[in-house]
């Protein structure tokens, strides 16, 4: 069963306009790939933990038809909330049972989730849902990056800090293993011979530097320390970081008015099932 930590509308809500949206060439990659072995048209495809919709919406131009599904609740009514495409539906469901019949899909995808799934569970669902060369493709994104002449490392420390260090003992294991482990643990080895990595997309993004600190607060790791410690704590915590974030960038505007650009390097991995 997958881990529930992302429940909550309110979490559900930040996580809707704080994360990034995938880069148009992440999307075109793992289409091309699957328009190899299946033609131009691909029929039908999931995106498995989709979240409030960012990862699942990039697939509308490319796919007739195109499932969102997350386990939770909260999050699939925010992505239905956002929905602007008449080919994309939303449902709740586990990523260990999903709700296709064999060999229907053109294409699984999966961003920033698998590492909440039983991946044995999961790849065996997979293998029976998806047509003869059929792709699945597992992809993420690391800590965003200031991008600044002069102080971009010294603020992304910032950032590293505070996941590593602030929040270390609130970090659950499965996020490690997508922040710093790029999933290349042994766990997330597809079960496809045909398969390849691609380390190549980034997208990049104006932020505010309360607009950065919102991201922050969708890591599961600071949801856990606000859980345990309460609101006050979590508060303070956001409150530090900004004001150092604002002290490195030596700037005398206040959070809402410094902006920053910020660059989301992702991680694909991508495997076909054999063809009949």
């Amino acid at each position: 069963m997958a881990n529930r930590f992302f429940e909550g509308a309110a979490h559900a809500a930040a996580y809707a306009k704080f994360r990034p949206r995938p880069p148009t060439s992440l999307a075109e990659r793992i289409v091309s790939f699957a328009k190899e072995t299946q033609g131009e048209t691909l029929k039908a495809a999931a995106d498995v933990g989709c979240g409030s919709g960012q990862s699942t919406e990039i697939l509308s131009p490319y796919v007739e038809a195109v499932t969102g599904l997350d386990v939770s609740e909260a999050q699939v009514l925010e992505a239905r909330k956002l929905n602007k495409y008449p080919n994309i539906t939303y449902k709740v469901s586990p990523a260990e049972t999903l709700p296709f019949s064999d060999k229907s899909l053109s294409l699984v995808t999966s961003c920033q989730a698998c590492h909440w799934f039983d991946m044995p569970a999961f790849y065996k669902e997979v293998d029976r849902i998806l047509v003869p060369g059929g792709v699945l493709a597992l992809y993420g994104y690391l800590f965003p990056k200031p991008i600044h002449e002069n102080f971009g490392d010294e603020l992304y420390s910032l950032i590293d800090h505070l996941y590593k260090e602030q929040l270390k003992d609130y970090v659950h294991q499965g996020s490690k293993e997508v922040y710093l482990g790029k999933y290349e643990a042994e766990k997330y080895t597809l079960i496809y011979k045909d398969q390849l990595r691609d380390e190549s997309h980034y997208v990049d993004k104006i932020a505010t530097v309360a607009e950065l600190t919102g991201y922050l607060t969708s890591w599961s790791g600071f949801q856990n320390f606000r859980a345990k410690n309460g609101d006050e704590a979590a508060q303070k915590i956001l409150e530090n970081f900004q004001d150092k974030f604002i002290k490195t960038l030596k700037v005398s505007t206040t959070p809402e008015e410094t902006s920053i650009p910020l660059r989301f390097h992702y991680f694909l991995l991508m495997g076909r099932k054999p063809s009949e």
